[in-house]
């Protein structure tokens, strides 16, 4: 989506990113992402054979691709009450810009 002054929010989807995007999400000042587990807990919810990604994987990717503003959503609810402490502890490891991990029907201002 083309926001003000240049700037993008791209989507994923329900869907890790793939290379063939690159031209859409790389630099953009948004990116929503799935993030289905923790990587730590990967052996446990096995996202990959869902087709899902864990926070590592879309933090790695916001971070490679320079993009500002990183919010993880599509989530394993068995952590739900710590979900966005450990998502976020887990998550800046490995990106260094402003990280979201929203609550249902939290709203987030662009």
């Amino acid at each position: 989506m083309e926001l003000a002054e240049g700037e993008r929010l791209t989507c994923c989807g329900d869907e890790p990113y793939h290379e063939c995007n690159e031209v859409y999400v790389k630099g953009s000042k948004w990116l929503m992402h799935e993030a289905f587990c923790l990587s730590s807990q990967a052996d446990i919810f096995r996202p990959y054979e869902k087709k899902h990604s864990t926070v590592k994987d879309a933090c790695e990717t916001a971070e490679r691709l320079n993009v500002d503003h990183l919010i993880l959503y599509h989530t394993e609810d068995r952590n739900i009450k710590e979900r966005r402490e450990l998502y976020l502890a887990e998550g800046k490891k490995y990106y260094h810009g402003k990280l979201y991990v929203p609550e249902d029907l939290e709203k987030i201002t662009l």
